[in-house]
């Protein structure tokens, strides 16, 4: 069987002042680890299930870059995400995300209308896969929601 890789370019400039509609922003505290896998994986299944929206990945305290063992994690799923950069979440993303989903972190804000929380996903260091499991069981539940709206 031949794996394809799916390339899953930034869609977004790190200073964008707004943000287009049907964005689903992702944040953890690094923007390197659980948020990468959550907007990789959404924007693929999100694509093929034909819905409007796509996600973007941020963190609070933002690492300089995405560690190789998410991206050879993510490759091995058939996502590329060499091309992205872990960047700091902003307020107009915070406002603006249609949802704006944290993943063991905190916000530095409360405003955002349609905030999810999901503290349930295991450490990706000890156990990437058990942690893309339950990124992805989420992400499709979460589909499953936006697909009836």
């Amino acid at each position: 069987m031949v794996a394809f890789l799916i390339l899953v370019a930034p869609l977004f400039a790190q200073n964008s002042k707004s943000l287009p509609a049907n964005t689903i922003v992702f944040v953890c505290e690094h923007g390197a680890a659980k948020s990468v896998i959550a907007a990789a994986h959404f924007n693929r299944l999100a694509k093929e299930k034909g819905l409007p929206h796509r996600a973007i990945t941020r963190g609070t305290k933002p690492d300089p870059e995405i560690p190789a063992f998410i991206r050879t994690g993510l490759a091995a799923d058939g996502l590329d995400v060499s091309g992205w950069t872990p960047r700091l979440l902003t307020e107009a993303e915070v406002r603006d995300g249609d949802r704006v989903i944290t993943l063991g972190c905190a916000l530095p804000s409360k405003t955002a209308r349609k905030r999810e929380e999901w503290n349930d996903i295991p450490n990706v260091g000890e156990n990437y896969e058990r942690a893309r499991q339950a990124i992805v069981a989420h992400i499709n539940e979460l589909l499953r929601t936006l697909a009836v709206k």
